[in-house]
């Protein structure tokens, strides 16, 4: 059984890969994404390998995130916080935490 679930994550993962729209035009930087066998080819292999674990990170940072941004809402509510800046605090602490990106991007990793 542990073997068919390996064989389905990896045909995912090849999946995703080959449904990808290619290189970005540039990057946030402006500069030119990186060319050459080399740094494309490492790019991508810590992609496909760095993916899983960001994302099981991710899903663990993002539910303590959740865990511990309950209470603090509850005792925000008691009035602790006047001007409401705690629950902008909050939710973006979430959205930085919760959100996006959930995969390792080629380009960045090279």
């Amino acid at each position: 059984m542990p073997r068919k679930i390996l064989v389905v994550l990896l045909a995912l993962a090849l999946a995703a890969c080959a449904t990808s729209n290619g290189p970005p035009a540039s990057t946030p930087g402006g500069a030119a994404p990186p060319s050459g066998p080399s740094a494309s080819a490492s790019g991508w292999a810590v992609s496909i390998i760095g993916t899983p674990f960001a994302l099981a990170f991710k899903t663990v940072v993002c539910s303590a995130s959740l865990v511990l941004a309950a209470p603090l809402a509850g005792f925000l509510t008691l009035g602790v916080d006047p001007s409401g800046e705690g629950y902008q605090v909050l939710g973006d602490g979430i959205a930085q935490n919760c959100g996006p990106p959930y995969v390792v991007s080629p380009y960045a990793a090279s």
